[in-house]
């Protein structure tokens, strides 16, 4: 795959949306569909995309007034917000087509410094072979993150550093290996596998040249995505001029309102790297200890999950009606269905004081649905199910007035 194709600002995932903060995994196996009335359309002039391609037409799935227990609510009828369908049926909403979840982009600046090859708290011996090292403590991790069904239609971007003229940060505003998984999967781990871990660590000229690169990914998104940067060190800066963690954080800082940047630190004394992960709009670095090997698999592991968990937004885009038709703001609803389930209707929010509901991006132009907390971090607990998220048009909104 070439470093940034064309076609990026508007490929599409095919899975639904998932995720709350730093939460533990993702929605991979969560169905989405748009239903779409034949009928009670407006003359509204709509701003939304072309119809998704593969969009079927057919009967939605049978709505009903009773409650079902899950997630959003026991039981109950009438409003989505009692966790039943309300009045959202067939008669009002007949036509299906495929809602597509909100891309995400990830940038993973890999350090490949010589003391990646350290295979104790120690700062020798080093041979990077060793299964005990923090290269292949940190490279394995990535293997199975990018192998995991959870981590289905992210688009990875891998910059390793230091290469080539290692100070300048034009170095890295290339990365060596970008692939969408998990097709790509294999050629991310075999670039890893492929590299040579050894000299300084010129942590400035990666992150700027890494921003860089970030800014003209998340430009081709424009809007429709999101774009993080996940650092994964084993130390301080080395070498270089004007390379610190308060020069490095400068940096990140600089777009930290549309692109996150997570730290990961493997070893020890690393506490320093959370002023990087904070210039860069997150929290705390996520640290991880190499005492044990077994353990800081297991710990570096979970720290990407939980990164993947806080990137992966619960957005859908919100598809074209049918050609002819025009879409009313007004007559949208969000679905839930656990697994042999019966549909549950979300509240909207447009605030998301209701937590269990949804908004739109926009109420005057809209063009994707947002999850609130709560019914984000419910769906999400699904995952690895047959359960599907629905957004229905034709019918009254539940739970308020769009506009």
């Amino acid at each position: 795959m070439s470093p940034l194709p064309a076609p990026l600002a508007s490929r599409r995932s095919r899975f639904g949306a998932i995720t709350g903060a730093l939460a533990t995994g993702a929605l991979a196996a969560l169905s989405t569909t748009l239903v779409v009335a034949c009928s009670g359309t407006v003359d509204d002039p709509s701003p939304f995309p072309s119809a998704t391609p593969g969009a079927t037409t057919g009967p939605a799935a049978p709505g009903t007034n009773q409650g079902g227990s899950g997630p959003f609510g026991g039981p109950g009828g009438g409003g989505g917000s009692s966790g039943g369908a309300g009045n959202v049926t067939p008669e009002c909403a007949s036509v299906k087509a495929k809602a597509d979840r909100l891309p995400l982009e990830m940038i993973v600046v890999l350090d490949k410094s010589g003391s990646m090859c350290e295979y104790t708290t120690a700062t020798e011996p080093r041979n990077c072979g060793n299964a005990a090292s923090k290269w292949k403590i940190v490279t394995k991790a990535l293997e199975t993150f990018f192998r995991s069904f959870e981590s289905a239609e992210i688009t990875v971007s891998l910059i390793a550093f230091p290469n080539g003229d290692e100070c300048n940060a034009a170095t890295y505003r290339t990365p060596i290996e970008r692939q969408k998984l998990p097709l790509g999967a294999d050629a991310l781990v075999a670039k890893m596998n492929g590299l040579s871990p050894n000299g300084s660590t010129p942590t400035t000229p990666a992150a700027d040249g890494a921003v860089q690169y970030a800014k003209t990914v998340d430009a081709a998104l424009a809007g429709r995505g999101k774009t993080v940067i996940v650092f994964a060190t084993d130390g301080l800066p080395q070498g270089c001029n004007n390379n610190s963690i308060q020069a490095a954080g400068n940096v990140v800082g600089v777009v930290s309102s549309t692109i996150k940047s997570y730290v990961i630190g493997v070893g020890a004394n690393l506490t320093a790297l959370n002023d990087l992960a904070v210039k860069g709009g997150t929290s705390k670095a996520l640290l991880v200890s190499n005492a044990n090997t077994t353990q800081a698999s297991m710990d570096l592991t979970t720290a990407l999950s939980q990164i993947r968990g806080a990137s992966l937004a619960c957005e859908y885009a919100l598809p074209a009606p049918p050609a002819g038709q025009k879409l009313d703001i007004n007559a949208v609803n969000v679905q839930f269905t656990l697994a042999g389930g019966t549909p549950q209707t979300l509240p909207y929010s447009a605030d998301c004081s209701n937590a269990k509901g949804w908004r739109y991006d926009s109420a005057t132009a809209p063009t994707k649905i947002t999850l609130c907390q709560t019914a984000c971090d419910d769906v999400k607990a699904t995952a690895g199910t047959e359960s599907k998220l629905d957004v229905v048009l034709g019918c009254k909104t539940e739970g308020g007035t769009p506009r």
